[in-house]
């Protein structure tokens, strides 16, 4: 067989156990390459894990933490029966300001629910915040001091008999008399936003209040986004790092490889040290 044959036949054969071999490392994960892909909405932009929601797959994220974007204006994250428009997503502390969406343009809410959270991955600010009480539809026999009054909108009717009170307002007097109100609700606002003074009611609920969530995987989910990978969740486990090399590092800080990669990093700086510390005493043995 002559040379030219030899090497046409060896290049067959190389081709057919290329393409029998799975390229893992030319194709990236799914889950990998979608949880890479940022959520965005209107203002806020950039969230990632915990965060989820529209076409960002849920695995991306956790449970509780589903964002949905509302007229590509705003997202909207839900706390059981109650809706809030989110304002701000703190991008280096687990720290989010949300509004009440159903007393965002001063309507009378509907429902008589108070203000609820979920508690499993969210909590107040407690530094930033405090409660405020509303009081709808009272009779004329309730004394409202005019600063305390606001109005709100049922339909095409305004209402204007209504009261907003602190904590520290809510005397035991004041509360009986405040029993002439048709239901009442409870909501929190920014402290420094009512320190002002000189914002309307609902200017104060439109700015909202911050909430911190729980983020008990923040340790792990940095050391897999250095390693390479992206942060997610499967029906198992509340964190996995997805890997371009289509593995789950369940429960694992980073991706295969990366301490190889530390490893190798640590050894050339540590011969980078070494090689400037001989070059010096060689420059100093030269002008002793």
């Amino acid at each position: 067989m002559d040379t030219h044959h030899l090497a046409l036949s060896s290049l067959i054969t190389l081709f057919f156990f290329l393409s029998i071999l799975t390229p893992s490392y030319c194709t990236d994960d799914e889950r990998f390459a979608n949880c890479g892909r940022p959520y965005g909405c209107g203002s806020i932009q950039n969230v990632f894990y915990p965060f989820w929601g529209d076409d960002r797959p849920e695995y991306c994220g956790r449970e509780g933490f589903e964002l949905e974007c509302h007229n590509n204006e705003y997202p909207i994250i839900r706390f059981e029966a109650l809706d809030f428009r989110v304002l701000s997503i703190d991008k280096f502390h687990p720290i989010m300001t949300i509004a009440r969406l159903d007393l965002w343009d001063g309507s009378c809410p509907q429902n008589n629910f108070n203000t609820t959270l979920n508690f499993t991955n969210f909590d107040y600010y407690a530094s930033t915040v405090k409660n405020i009480t509303l009081f709808y539809n009272c009779t004329t026999q309730v004394d409202i001091p005019d600063p305390h009054r606001f109005t709100c909108k049922s339909g095409d009717t305004v209402r204007h008999n209504n009261a907003y009170f602190g904590e520290e307002f809510l005397t035991t007097s004041r509360l009986q008399d405040l029993k002439n109100c048709s239901k009442s609700i409870s909501v929190p606002i920014k402290v420094k936003v009512l320190q002002s003074g000189v914002l309307a009611l609902q200017e104060v609920l439109d700015r909202g209040f911050d909430v911190d969530f729980i983020f008990l995987d923040d340790t792990a989910c940095k050391g897999c986004v250095e390693s390479g990978g992206n942060c997610g969740s499967n029906s198992t486990h509340q964190f996995v790092c997805f890997c371009s090399d289509e593995s789950d590092q369940e429960r694992s800080y980073s991706c295969p490889g990366y301490s190889i990669l530390l490893a190798n990093n640590l050894m050339r700086k540590h011969t980078v040290r070494r090689w400037r510390k001989s070059v010096d005493l060689r420059h100093q043995s030269v002008f002793a």
